[in-house]
């Protein structure tokens, strides 16, 4: 365990003494907080199949990565010991193959004491002012592992990105005997089939991004602004108790229209009447990922979107559903996606499909390759889909996105965004 000198109930008269403050534990701060945690067994599965993978690949000790961006959104941290946490560019925790795990928390004080109530692990250790890499290096001495085979998770899926070089240099000038190994895939591996309590909090995550999809819709009309949608759908997911993983808003004019996919920047447009609005919207709630694209109108759809969203988004929409299903290859999705729009007269986007994780990740089906790893390949109860679709009108012009994902069962399949699929929403 940490440093314990500085134990509230030693310091409590002087806590205007920076020394005092910052490396500050076991005080009352933030006790009678509440944070919806999975249960302590769901962790112990999770450690122990990080463990198990740890054996098999010869690794002593995982770090953990993740971060705030929408490509992490905590990634290992969040997975290892529940930290939802916008603080710091890098996050680590030290998975030990045999030993207690440590949270390495970027801030001091106040900040690292209600970390402490929120995750499911009791190690929680500060930053050192940014010196996470003596901070890991410490740690996994103390482990007895300075010559040890350290495996290292991706931060993000894009890349992928590991930890800081700062860090990582620090580590290496601590533990100059150790050896490091970059780990792209092993979150992946890691999460790839969920457990009932990661799909409950998926389903969760479902419902509020349902509520984000409403609330643009309740609040679109003439003389409003693409964020100030944005701004309804951040609303309605932080008041249920998530939080905005993906918020893509854009907005065009069906007699003009100047877009095929939502707007990862919501831009200052005003709404006008005969407007169409494209959403991509993810939700996370405990870390984990559900979206939902559905367009909506101000008024009526012109008759040429609503022929194209009937007789082309649908239908394609339909078809690839009809695929999701235990023991089905991904290759099936791919054939059955790979000519639906052009036999309607349309083109699209190259993906509809991809895998969810925590968030998006492997497998990305799209109409001309599967990618992903062999255990990928066939679906399997506890694995977990996003279909997004967008056809395209066959001059390039015009484009509607479509979002739903799904969960994988014993018995078939979980709508994880349960919300009706063959009408265009008409706001107001």
């Amino acid at each position: 365990m940490p440093d314990m000198s500085n134990d509230w109930n030693k310091v409590r008269y002087e806590l205007d003494k920076s020394a005092n403050f910052h490396a500050i534990c076991n005080s009352p701060w933030y006790t009678d907080a509440v944070y919806e945690k999975f249960s302590d067994e769901e962790f112990a599965r999770r450690h122990a199949l990080a463990r198990e993978l740890m054996a098999r690949d010869g690794l002593d000790a995982l770090i953990l990565c993740g971060s705030p961006n929408i490509y992490s959104h905590g990634s290992g941290v969040t997975w290892g010991c529940g930290l939802i946490d916008a603080r710091g560019m890098a996050q680590y925790m030290v998975l030990p193959r045999q030993g207690e795990p440590t949270l390495i928390y970027p801030h001091p004080g106040c900040h690292i004491e209600a970390a402490r109530k929120m995750v499911s692990i009791r190690d929680v250790r500060g930053g050192q002012h940014g010196h996470y890499g003596r901070a890991l290096a410490e740690r996994l001495t103390e482990l007895g592992l300075q010559a040890g085979r350290i495996g290292i998770t991706a931060a993000d899926r894009t890349g992928p990105e590991y930890m800081g070089v700062n860090a990582y240099q620090e580590m290496q000038k601590h533990l100059p005997q150790a050896t490091f190994v970059f780990l792209p895939l092993m979150l992946h591996e890691l999460t790839y089939r969920k457990s009932p309590e990661e799909i409950r909090a998926m389903a969760r995550a479902g419902e509020l991004a349902i509520k984000a999809q409403l609330a643009v819709a309740a609040t679109a009309r003439p003389g409003v602004r693409e964020y100030q949608l944005a701004a309804a759908a951040t609303h309605a997911v932080l008041d249920g108790g998530g939080q905005v993983h993906l918020l893509m808003i854009g907005s065009t004019s069906m007699q003009d229209p100047r877009l095929i996919f939502p707007n990862p920047n919501p831009s200052q447009r005003v709404l006008r009447g005969g407007d169409i609005i494209l959403c991509e919207l993810a939700m996370t709630y405990m870390g984990y990922t559900a979206k939902i694209g559905h367009p909506v109108t101000l008024g009526r759809p012109t008759e040429k979107y609503n022929t194209f969203f009937k007789e082309v988004v649908v239908p394609g929409f339909k078809a690839i559903h009809a695929q999701l299903a235990p023991g089905k290859p991904l290759e099936a999705v791919r054939k059955a996606a790979s000519g639906v729009f052009r036999q309607k007269g349309a083109q699209s986007r190259p993906i509809v499909m991809h895998g969810h994780d925590l968030i998006t990740s492997l497998p990305f089906i799209s109409l001309d390759e599967v990618k992903g790893e062999p255990y990928d390949m066939v679906m399997q109860p506890g694995m977990a889909y996003g279909i997004e679709i967008t056809p395209v009108s066959a001059d390039g012009t015009f484009g509607i996105f479509f979002s739903r994902s799904f969960a994988i069962t014993e018995g078939g399949v979980q709508a994880l965004t349960p919300y009706p699929v063959d009408e265009i929403i008409v706001a107001g």
